[in-house]
């Protein structure tokens, strides 16, 4: 069975087929790059519980960076119904700045600003027009 299947397993079935459109760009992944590095993290079940998961792991993982945090979601239509799939991008971060972690209170302060933060409101704000409501986070 595929890594794609595999994880579809826990996805509701009206969803699947954006999952699998957009797999490339949902599927983990972890890009290093000269002036930042970029994490990919699908997210299926409990969306507070995953997303706190990989931000403990990548808290644990480094020493002094910076962090910002963008989401893809599943829109719907309200008017057809048709569901499509929004892109994180560079444009949809959730701090207005990088934050800096420097030492363990600040992956603390970290860790709690993006748990406190409305991430649907986030992703409201972000949609491409009132016509369209966010049905889903699906990647962090």
């Amino acid at each position: 069975m595929s890594n794609l299947n595999r994880q579809l397993q826990t996805v509701p079935r009206e969803y699947k087929p954006i999952y699998s459109d957009n797999w490339n760009t949902i599927q983990p992944s972890f890009k290093s790059g000269t002036l930042k590095d970029t994490y990919h993290f699908p997210l299926f079940d409990n969306i507070e519980k995953e997303i706190d998961e990989h931000v403990v792991d990548i808290l644990r993982n480094r020493n002094k960076f910076k962090i910002n945090v963008a989401f893809g979601f599943i829109l719907r239509k309200r008017s057809t119904n048709e569901l499509k799939f929004f892109h994180p991008s560079n444009n949809t971060m959730l701090f207005d700045l990088p934050v800096l972690v420097r030492n363990l209170d600040d992956k603390k302060r970290v860790r709690s600003l993006i748990e406190h933060e409305d991430v649907v409101t986030h992703a409201r704000i972000q949609r491409p027009t009132a016509k369209w409501v966010v049905e889903r986070i699906v990647l962090c």
